[in-house]
């Protein structure tokens, strides 16, 4: 089958409070009222505001207190974000549902209307409410799914399992909390990052055994109705069809993992080089990071896109390009004006992708050391990301900036500073001997590899000595042209064909001659 456009529909991690704020079209309102009617069929309390009040509670708050409704909050935005992309992007090839997220792609494509698409969603609220053994949750690790696999055989409770395979190294771990905290543990211990997820249950694990079995009989009487749209279901391994008994694949959801990335890299292999998330929980950083030659493009509100090419990665130009909240955003002009508060909506982009963080993790009033766990050496080796992507030079030697204790006061300090005297890239202009950008380049490497320098060596081969694949090799690529202000020379294809960071240094040294 080919494939062209891919819409993506987010489950865990989709929901963000507000993110329907404002004018809310009919066919938004529409599938609120219906998540809110059917919220009351169930004795629960309507969940539209939590989707359309800026001020309402976070998914940590909901994790804490109220499940059921982060759960139904989170099918609705998806819901929500389909319809504003399809009136935004036209009919997609395909839809495809991250975890939870398969409900609401099943829903828009037709196997069950809105409101027993809700019904689903809230049965298996209660299911996991009444049958999860003990508490339990999920946490993401910077590791390939093989490495995160042995990490969890390390551990050993049979609780404890490889839940989600996203990107090439982002692996979802799901099990007990004390086996998920031990995993955390190690993984710190081994310098790789953890990052705990709001998930309110061990998704994709043995433990929701039950509760699979309890979902999958409460369901029995919901109609499933024929597909209108094409489905592939990464549970599934495959596309779906109306002989597929969807219900059953829903319930066996909960104890089974999802292979994300091969399903985008199948789809890929198709075709399929559009991308649209429906709505903005990380998917699209997810898809960059997995395939190359993609087009991504995130809807974020009732009326509004953002969207950017793939880092480093030759793609199609979108039709209204703005910023993408889960990607490296490009290098920003010297002389661009920008508000604080998009200042703040970079600073959060770069932090998130950076650190491996979800983008909603990265709030403006968050402490970076207290909250964020940002101690002073990262926060020193991010500052240089900063100053490289607003263009700051000596101006972010002034110890204001590394004194910040919140990325919304250092969206305050940056924006005063481009004001008053606003710079140009340093790496661009300045002179550098061959050695100089080496050094750089070593560094930049290690800290985003997370490999100990000295291992970095200039004649080092980067795949068969360093494993560093042509993906990554592209990814790489992007940090290299923001930190040295290559812009358009980059994409010369020699850049990406460089065997060694020796070689890759002299190419760069080369190139900032010419340009000079």
């Amino acid at each position: 089958m080919a494939v062209e456009t891919v819409f993506l529909l987010p489950g865990q991690g989709g929901y963000t409070p507000g993110i329907l704020a404002g004018d809310v079209p009919p066919d938004v309102r529409e599938v609120l009222d219906t998540a809110d009617r059917v919220a009351a069929e169930f004795g629960r309390d309507g969940i539209s505001g939590l989707l359309t009040r800026t001020d309402a509670p976070s998914a940590a708050d909901l994790v804490r207190t109220d499940s059921f409704a982060l759960q139904l909050a989170v099918f609705a935005a998806a819901v929500a974000g389909y319809r504003i992309a399809e009136r935004q992007h036209g009919t997609p090839d395909v839809v495809v549902g991250h975890s939870m997220g398969e409900i609401a792609a099943l829903t828009v494509a037709g196997a069950f209307d809105p409101a027993d698409g809700a019904r689903l969603v809230c049965h298996r609220s209660e299911a996991l409410l009444a049958h999860c053994p003990s508490p339990g949750g999920m946490v993401a690790l910077e590791l390939p799914a093989a490495r995160a696999a042995h990490l969890v055989g390390a551990v050993g409770d049979r609780g404890l399992a490889v839940a989600v395979s996203n990107a090439p190294r982002q692996t979802v771990v799901s099990g007990p909390d004390e086996a998920v905290g031990t995993v955390a543990r190690l993984a710190g211990a081994m310098g790789v990052q953890a990052t705990r997820l709001n998930a309110p249950f061990p998704f994709h694990s043995p433990m929701l055994s039950l509760a699979a079995l309890a979902f999958g009989e409460a369901v029995v009487g919901v109609a499933q109705r024929p597909l209108r749209r094409a489905v592939y279901s990464p549970v599934a391994g495959g596309h779906v069809g109306d002989d597929t008994d969807l219900k059953a694949l829903l319930a066996r959801q909960l104890t089974t993992p999802v292979p994300f990335m091969a399903a985008v890299r199948e789809l890929h292999a198709d075709g399929a080089r559009r991308f649209v998330e429906c709505g903005r929980a990380g998917l699209s950083g997810l898809v960059r990071r997995s395939v190359p030659d993609v087009d991504t493009t995130g809807t974020a509100a009732t009326g509004g896109t953002q969207s950017t090419p793939a880092p480093a990665v030759p793609t199609p130009t979108p039709a209204e390009p703005t910023t993408v909240l889960d990607a490296p955003p490009a290098v920003a002009s010297a002389g661009s004006v920008r508000s604080e508060g998009e200042v703040l909506e970079e600073l959060r982009e770069l932090y998130a992708s950076t650190l491996g963080y979800p983008v909603e993790v990265i709030t403006g009033d968050a402490d970076l050391e207290a909250d964020l766990g940002i101690d002073s050496l990262k926060r020193a080796e991010m500052l240089g990301k900063v100053t490289a992507h607003f263009g700051l030079g000596e101006s972010a030697e002034d110890g204001r900036f590394i004194a910040q204790s919140t990325l919304a006061d250092l969206a305050g300090l940056v924006t005063a500073v481009r004001g008053d005297a606003p710079a140009s890239v340093a790496s661009a202009g300045s002179v550098r001997s061959v050695g100089e950008v080496l050094e750089e380049l070593r560094e930049l490497y290690a800290s985003t590899l997370g490999y100990p320098v000295e291992v970095i060596t200039g004649d080092a081969d980067l795949e068969a000595d360093l494993g560093i694949d042509s993906l990554k090799r592209a990814e790489m690529l992007g940090k290299v042209t923001a930190h040295f202000g290559l812009g358009e020379s980059a994409e010369d294809g020699r850049f990406i064909a460089q065997s060694t960071l020796a070689d890759l240094a002299s190419l760069v040294t080369a190139v900032q001659a010419s340009a000079r």
